[in-house]
């Protein structure tokens, strides 16, 4: 049975040939070329043309020749050629089959390149998106910074502008002004929080807020907003709500404050309604559920899923353009802040955005009383500010926000290499300087001016004025000593809290 079933599968692979010295097959076993004594070795293949030249050796010797394919009369196979000479006898060529053999080495040879060049490939794209990565980041700070120093500008000088006397067409022209900067800041704002979500560098923080008076802010700001575009708006603030809590007050006011930009924005007639209630309190934290509701133009059902994604906009009329980023800022700081929001709609009849949010309980017994800086009492008539900045817009924005106190003499320093020279020369109170300067950076010149021997010029505070606020600047500019940072663009208000604070 054995013996039948060799017969029946065995494959030859191996063929033997006796040649005499011109080239001629004398014998053969026909494995795959049949029928063949008497013809010469080349009318077989024209790889025989090589051998030709080495069969009138007349030593014992072998040739061995690889990988060769050759084309019989039942198939094409890849062989190994050996040739063998003798001294008294003829030329033996052996013809071996190993097709199955180089075909295999030929796959796992393919397969082993392909993974090297798939493993260049990935090196490579992830050498572009690390470079991809560092050209926005780089891009974003300076944009961030750059965009930030002329709505500076703006912004102080429409509301030094607003306390002249001006006609009521001037007013009107001052506050649409005022509006447009304002709604470019936002947007701006936006595009920043969007880039720093997506490159895991928006960081909350932890601060204690008290709940009522954050909510009457709110409250107050957007009834006036509704009541501008003759809509009605309702608030049902639980009373089981706590006093205080801690978490990010910003955070949380650009959330809601977003979402009822939104129902604003979209409602054209009827109300929009703020309800917040306590869902529970547990292991010392406070779950909060918050619910926006309008009358507004509604969103189809198949559109629902699509209002979270970035630079998606479902209603595209004039009226209500923007960056589409409003909701998914809000669903990214929601999901940062360890929270859930849903949405619920009927489209042409209004929308409810409901969230809940999770805040630590501030069990403190006193409530903290916020003061203002600008409320202490200054001991000095006149303080020395010295202001190193080459802008000249943001030169004159201090320049007149402080002139106008007339408390304060200030010197600008437009080249940041006589900064040195100058402190030396001239008692100063307090440094403002600008992190993007020409030749150097603001850190790098706080660096020096903590390194100087004079103790009195070492210790003098220093407050950077800049559009780079990443978490990572801020950890550069405290590793430096700088003492504050005022983030442009900066108001009237802020500039003089923020100085007021370190002033004797």
């Amino acid at each position: 049975m054995l013996a039948e079933h060799k017969i029946a599968h065995e494959k030859a692979i191996i063929q033997y040939l006796i040649l005499d010295t011109k080239g001629n097959i004398l014998e053969s076993d026909d494995a795959f070329f049949s029928k063949i004594i008497k013809k010469n070795i080349t009318s077989l293949h024209p790889f025989f043309e090589s051998t030709t030249t080495l069969l009138e050796t007349k030593k014992d010797k072998e040739f061995i020749f690889s990988c060769i394919h050759l084309n019989t009369k039942n198939k094409d196979i890849i062989a190994d050629v050996t040739l063998k000479t003798f001294q008294d006898k003829n030329p033996l060529l052996i013809i071996q089959d190993l097709t199955t053999h180089y075909n295999n080495y030929q796959l796992t040879a393919q397969k082993r390149n392909e993974s090297v060049i798939n493993s260049q490939i990935l090196e490579l794209k992830n050498k572009y998106l690390i470079e991809k990565e560092e050209f926005k980041n780089t891009f974003i700070a300076n944009f961030s910074h750059e965009i930030r120093e002329p709505l500076s500008g703006i912004g102080t000088f429409v509301d030094i502008l607003s306390k002249t006397n001006l006609d009521s067409q001037q007013k009107d022209y001052l506050n649409i002004i005022n509006t447009s900067s304002n709604h470019l800041k936002h947007m701006i704002e936006d595009i920043l929080d969007i880039s720093k979500i997506e490159v895991g560098k928006l960081n909350l923080i932890e601060d204690t807020f008290n709940v009522n008076e954050f909510l009457e802010e709110i409250i107050f700001t957007y009834k006036i907003k509704a009541e501008e575009k003759g809509l009605e708006f309702f608030n049902n603030i639980g009373s089981k709500l706590p006093e205080r809590l801690i978490g990010d007050p910003y955070r949380l006011k650009q959330i809601l404050g977003n979402l009822l930009d939104n129902a604003i924005k979209y409602t054209t007639k009827g109300s929009i309604n703020l309800d917040i209630s306590l869902n529970q309190i547990r292991a010392n934290k406070a779950s909060i559920h918050f619910a926006i509701t309008d009358t507004g133009i509604g969103i189809e059902e198949e559109n629902l899923e699509k209002v979270f994604n970035s630079f998606t906009q479902i209603d595209q009329s004039q009226q209500n353009k923007g960056t589409g980023l409003g909701l998914a800022i809000v669903k990214n700081l929601v999901k940062l802040m360890e929270g859930n929001i849903s949405i619920n709609s009927t489209f042409k009849k209004g929308t409810t955005l409901a969230l809940n949010l999770s805040f630590k309980l501030d069990n403190t017994k006193k409530s903290k009383k916020a003061q203002t800086p600008t409320q202490e009492k200054l001991e000095k008539d006149k303080y020395h500010i010295i202001l190193v900045e080459n802008s000249e817009i943001t030169q004159l924005s201090v320049l007149k926000i402080l002139a106008a106190q007339r408390r304060f003499y200030l010197d600008i320093v437009s080249n940041p290499e006589n900064l040195i020279e100058s402190l030396k020369n001239q008692h100063a109170d307090l440094i403002l300087m600008d992190i993007n300067l020409p030749n150097t950076s603001g850190d790098l010149l706080a660096r020096e001016i903590r390194q100087l021997p004079e103790k009195e010029i070492k210790k003098i505070p220093i407050i950077a004025l800049t559009g780079k606020v990443f978490p990572e600047d801020l950890k550069r500019y405290k590793k430096a000593k700088i003492n504050d940072v005022i983030s442009k663009p900066f108001d009237e208000k802020s500039l003089l809290e923020t100085i007021t604070k370190y002033l004797k």
